[in-house]
């Protein structure tokens, strides 16, 4: 398993000493890798049983295991292992095909049927994530379908005359508050396309793709809008499917 992703959908489930532990491993996976588990644990101020249960709740049983998984990951990803890492198009490589894991025939069919069920539609985001946002609009307009590109400085005007019945899909590498406070506190049900877990917001939300990204930090991630805009193009292709077969 990718831990690195693994941890980025739990973060919302952290206790204090489980973000300490988050940070330290982001940053510095190389710690993990050369440590034993007292050392590591003693290194970032925490105990060895809150260490455990942090690798528990990640689905391992021992803590070599984690380490294996960090050491193979840390490669991967181009961190900083014993001077060497990988190429940047290597690296993307490896990013794209631990997308194809997550974005399946069958959960792409599940999305697109998912955005289907509403009648209107209203699309946003910030920044470059907005771009895919523009990209999503266009593409689904030519089936007739009711969406709005929703620009960032029009999103409280917009969500505050939305209702139930529609659906506000928000692009947002970091879940960010500046877009996420608008979008849930609408009456809209709320699809978010990130790289970062909903974190405060998952309760808020109807729905979550959660999409990996080049580590340690999202935002600085190039390759994340990129991610955005290929999902895109993958509704478009999978929504034309669902609306062939109701010819």
């Amino acid at each position: 398993m990718n831990p690195f992703l693994n941890m980025e959908k739990r973060k919302n489930e952290f206790t204090a000493n489980d973000k300490k532990i988050y940070d330290a491993i982001i940053y510095q996976p190389e710690r993990v890798i050369s440590m034993s588990t007292s050392d590591f644990a003693k290194l970032i101020d925490v105990s060895q049983p809150a260490l455990t249960r942090f690798i528990q709740m990640l689905g391992y049983k021992r803590y070599n295991d984690f380490r294996s998984d960090i050491t193979s990951w840390s490669a991967q990803l181009s961190y900083q292992t014993k001077g060497e890492s990988l190429p940047y198009f290597e690296r993307i490589r490896l990013l794209i095909s631990e997308v194809e894991k997550i974005l399946t025939d069958e959960y792409l069919t599940d999305l697109s049927s998912y955005i289907l069920s509403y009648k209107r539609i209203f699309v946003t985001g910030m920044g470059k994530s907005l771009e895919s946002g523009h990209l999503l609009h266009s593409l689904l307009r030519k089936y007739g379908i009711f969406i709005n590109m929703v620009p960032y400085d029009e999103i409280k005007e917009t969500t505050d005359n939305l209702n139930e019945d529609d659906l506000l899909i928000v692009f947002s590498v970091s879940a960010s508050p500046l877009i996420m406070d608008y979008a849930v506190n609408s009456e809209a049900k709320i699809l978010l396309i990130s790289v970062s877990s909903a974190g405060n917001y998952a309760d808020r939300i109807d729905k979550l793709v959660l999409l990996p990204y080049l580590p340690p930090d999202p935002e600085t991630s190039s390759i994340s809008p990129v991610l955005f805009s290929m999902l895109a193009e993958l509704i478009d292709t999978y929504i034309a499917r669902q609306m062939a077969k109701k010819v």
